[in-house]
Protein backbone atom coordinates (compact mmCIF):
# COMPACT_ATOMS: atom_id res chain seq x y z
CA UNK A 1 0.00 0.00 0.00
CA UNK A 2 1.35 2.94 -1.09
CA UNK A 3 1.28 6.38 1.09
CA UNK A 4 -1.95 8.13 -0.69
CA UNK A 5 -3.65 5.46 -1.05
CA UNK A 6 -3.05 4.86 2.97
CA UNK A 7 -4.01 8.71 2.96
CA UNK A 8 -7.63 8.02 1.39
CA UNK A 9 -7.97 4.94 3.30
CA UNK A 10 -7.54 7.37 6.46
CA UNK A 11 -10.12 9.52 5.02
CA UNK A 12 -13.11 7.29 4.26
CA UNK A 13 -12.63 5.73 7.84
CA UNK A 14 -13.22 9.44 9.34
CA UNK A 15 -16.15 9.85 6.80
CA UNK A 16 -17.35 7.21 8.13
CA UNK A 17 -16.50 7.95 11.58
CA UNK A 18 -18.30 11.24 11.83
CA UNK A 19 -21.40 9.52 9.90
CA UNK A 20 -22.35 6.99 12.25
CA UNK A 21 -21.57 8.99 15.50
CA UNK A 22 -24.19 11.33 13.69
CA UNK A 23 -26.71 8.45 13.83
CA UNK A 24 -26.34 7.41 16.91
CA UNK A 25 -25.77 10.35 19.04
CA UNK A 26 -29.66 11.13 17.29
CA UNK A 27 -30.95 8.35 17.58
CA UNK A 28 -30.01 8.07 21.60
CA UNK A 29 -31.57 11.59 21.97
CA UNK A 30 -34.81 10.17 20.16
CA UNK A 31 -35.78 8.53 23.26
CA UNK A 32 -39.11 6.96 23.44
CA UNK A 33 -41.24 8.24 20.79
CA UNK A 34 -45.28 7.15 20.59
CA UNK A 35 -45.72 6.01 16.91
CA UNK A 36 -49.63 6.46 15.45
CA UNK A 37 -48.97 4.78 12.40
CA UNK A 38 -46.35 2.89 10.46
CA UNK A 39 -46.08 1.07 6.49
CA UNK A 40 -44.67 -1.67 5.02
CA UNK A 41 -42.89 -2.24 8.13
CA UNK A 42 -41.15 -5.83 6.56
CA UNK A 43 -40.14 -4.16 3.74
CA UNK A 44 -38.83 -1.17 5.15
CA UNK A 45 -36.76 -3.24 7.69
CA UNK A 46 -35.27 -5.61 4.59
CA UNK A 47 -34.71 -2.10 2.82
CA UNK A 48 -32.54 -0.16 5.61
CA UNK A 49 -30.39 -3.41 6.24
CA UNK A 50 -29.61 -3.66 3.21
CA UNK A 51 -28.31 -0.10 2.92
CA UNK A 52 -26.30 -0.85 6.39
CA UNK A 53 -25.19 -3.77 5.14
CA UNK A 54 -23.14 -2.35 1.88
CA UNK A 55 -21.19 0.33 4.03
CA UNK A 56 -19.08 -3.17 5.45
CA UNK A 57 -17.11 -3.36 2.21
CA UNK A 58 -16.25 0.41 3.15
CA UNK A 59 -14.92 -0.76 6.44
CA UNK A 60 -12.68 -3.46 4.72
CA UNK A 61 -11.29 -1.24 2.71
CA UNK A 62 -10.49 1.17 5.42
CA UNK A 63 -8.87 -1.17 7.21
CA UNK A 64 -7.40 -3.54 4.62
CA UNK A 65 -6.42 -3.87 0.76
CA UNK A 66 -8.34 -7.06 0.26
CA UNK A 67 -10.26 -5.13 -2.56
CA UNK A 68 -7.72 -3.98 -4.61
CA UNK A 69 -9.06 -5.91 -7.70
CA UNK A 70 -12.05 -3.37 -7.81
CA UNK A 71 -9.59 -0.33 -7.59
CA UNK A 72 -10.01 2.36 -10.35
CA UNK A 73 -7.92 4.38 -11.79
CA UNK A 74 -9.13 8.24 -10.89
CA UNK A 75 -6.73 11.17 -10.71
CA UNK A 76 -6.22 12.54 -6.63
CA UNK A 77 -8.01 15.50 -7.81
CA UNK A 78 -11.07 13.60 -8.20
CA UNK A 79 -10.04 11.49 -5.47
CA UNK A 80 -10.03 14.69 -2.55
CA UNK A 81 -13.53 16.01 -4.33
CA UNK A 82 -15.15 12.74 -3.57
CA UNK A 83 -13.22 14.13 0.32
CA UNK A 84 -15.57 17.15 0.21
CA UNK A 85 -18.63 15.46 -1.05
CA UNK A 86 -18.40 12.97 1.92
CA UNK A 87 -17.94 16.29 4.21
CA UNK A 88 -20.87 17.90 2.35
CA UNK A 89 -23.00 14.53 3.04
CA UNK A 90 -22.12 14.09 6.66
CA UNK A 91 -23.05 17.80 7.48
CA UNK A 92 -26.26 17.59 6.03
CA UNK A 93 -26.46 14.28 7.79
CA UNK A 94 -26.64 15.92 11.13
CA UNK A 95 -28.39 18.90 10.15
CA UNK A 96 -31.42 17.21 9.13
CA UNK A 97 -31.35 15.15 12.23
CA UNK A 98 -31.22 18.54 14.46
CA UNK A 99 -34.18 20.07 12.40
CA UNK A 100 -36.28 16.91 12.22
CA UNK A 101 -35.55 16.05 16.47
CA UNK A 102 -38.44 13.61 17.31
CA UNK A 103 -40.10 13.54 13.75
CA UNK A 104 -37.10 11.00 12.40
CA UNK A 105 -37.80 7.46 12.35
CA UNK A 106 -35.63 4.75 10.24
CA UNK A 107 -38.68 3.22 8.88
CA UNK A 108 -41.99 4.66 7.02
CA UNK A 109 -44.02 6.05 10.72
CA UNK A 110 -45.42 9.00 11.95
CA UNK A 111 -45.80 10.05 15.25
CA UNK A 112 -48.45 10.71 17.57
CA UNK A 113 -47.71 14.25 17.34
CA UNK A 114 -45.84 14.53 13.98
CA UNK A 115 -45.48 17.68 12.37
CA UNK A 116 -44.26 18.81 9.14
CA UNK A 117 -40.61 20.10 9.15
CA UNK A 118 -39.85 23.22 6.92
CA UNK A 119 -36.65 24.46 8.63
CA UNK A 120 -33.75 24.30 7.94
CA UNK A 121 -32.50 22.08 4.66
CA UNK A 122 -36.74 20.95 4.45
CA UNK A 123 -37.53 25.23 3.47
CA UNK A 124 -36.17 24.21 -0.03
CA UNK A 125 -35.97 20.26 -0.21
CA UNK A 126 -38.43 17.43 0.59
CA UNK A 127 -35.99 14.51 1.51
CA UNK A 128 -32.33 16.32 2.40
CA UNK A 129 -31.52 13.38 4.70
CA UNK A 130 -31.91 10.94 1.21
CA UNK A 131 -29.20 14.11 -0.62
CA UNK A 132 -26.91 13.37 2.32
CA UNK A 133 -26.90 9.58 1.70
CA UNK A 134 -26.10 10.44 -2.03
CA UNK A 135 -23.77 12.79 -1.10
CA UNK A 136 -21.95 10.57 0.91
CA UNK A 137 -22.02 7.84 -1.20
CA UNK A 138 -20.84 9.15 -4.31
CA UNK A 139 -17.91 10.71 -1.84
CA UNK A 140 -17.14 7.25 -1.01
CA UNK A 141 -17.01 6.33 -4.65
CA UNK A 142 -14.50 8.51 -5.69
CA UNK A 143 -11.91 8.88 -2.26
CA UNK A 144 -12.10 5.36 -2.43
CA UNK A 145 -12.25 4.46 -6.06
CA UNK A 146 -13.35 1.42 -5.67
CA UNK A 147 -16.22 0.08 -7.56
CA UNK A 148 -17.14 -2.70 -4.83
CA UNK A 149 -16.66 -0.02 -1.53
CA UNK A 150 -18.43 2.65 -3.38
CA UNK A 151 -20.76 1.25 -5.94
CA UNK A 152 -22.47 -1.36 -3.42
CA UNK A 153 -23.49 1.44 -1.09
CA UNK A 154 -24.61 3.88 -3.91
CA UNK A 155 -26.80 0.95 -5.95
CA UNK A 156 -28.03 0.19 -2.28
CA UNK A 157 -29.22 3.80 -1.54
CA UNK A 158 -31.00 4.83 -4.80
CA UNK A 159 -32.47 1.19 -3.97
CA UNK A 160 -34.15 2.63 -0.79
CA UNK A 161 -34.72 5.70 -2.61
CA UNK A 162 -37.07 4.62 -5.15
CA UNK A 163 -38.45 2.01 -3.39
CA UNK A 164 -39.78 4.23 -0.54
CA UNK A 165 -39.99 7.88 -1.70
CA UNK A 166 -43.71 7.77 -3.19
CA UNK A 167 -45.00 6.09 0.13
CA UNK A 168 -43.33 8.40 2.08
CA UNK A 169 -44.93 11.03 0.17
CA UNK A 170 -48.60 9.64 0.37
CA UNK A 171 -47.72 9.32 4.20
CA UNK A 172 -47.28 12.99 4.44
CA UNK A 173 -50.14 14.11 2.07
CA UNK A 174 -52.53 11.38 3.86
CA UNK A 175 -51.55 12.83 7.23
CA UNK A 176 -51.23 16.93 6.32
CA UNK A 177 -53.03 16.95 3.29
CA UNK A 178 -53.45 20.67 1.40
CA UNK A 179 -50.44 21.87 3.55
CA UNK A 180 -47.98 19.45 2.06
CA UNK A 181 -49.53 19.38 -0.96
CA UNK A 182 -48.33 23.30 -1.17
CA UNK A 183 -45.15 22.37 0.02
CA UNK A 184 -44.34 20.29 -2.45
CA UNK A 185 -44.95 22.84 -4.88
CA UNK A 186 -42.19 24.68 -3.70
CA UNK A 187 -39.82 22.56 -3.31
CA UNK A 188 -37.79 20.22 -5.19
CA UNK A 189 -37.67 16.14 -3.88
CA UNK A 190 -33.53 15.96 -3.65
CA UNK A 191 -32.30 19.42 -4.83
CA UNK A 192 -34.36 23.07 -4.21
CA UNK A 193 -36.55 24.25 -7.42
CA UNK A 194 -34.26 26.00 -9.96
CA UNK A 195 -37.08 28.90 -10.25
CA UNK A 196 -37.32 28.96 -6.15
CA UNK A 197 -33.58 29.22 -6.25
CA UNK A 198 -33.57 31.93 -8.30
CA UNK A 199 -36.14 34.02 -7.17
CA UNK A 200 -34.58 33.90 -3.40
CA UNK A 201 -31.27 34.90 -5.15
CA UNK A 202 -33.12 37.74 -6.71
CA UNK A 203 -34.66 38.91 -3.50
CA UNK A 204 -31.38 38.84 -1.70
Amino acid sequence: MNNSELVFRIAVGVLMAMWMFTRFYFQRRLGSVERASRRHDRRERISYALVSVSFIPVFVYVFSSRLELFHFALPEGWRWLGAALGVAGCALFWWTHAVLGRNWSGVLELSRDHRLVTAGPYRSVRHPMYTAFFLMSAGVLLLSANFLVGGLNLAAVTYMYLLRVADEEAMMLEQFGDEYRQYMKRTGRLLPKLARARGEAAAS
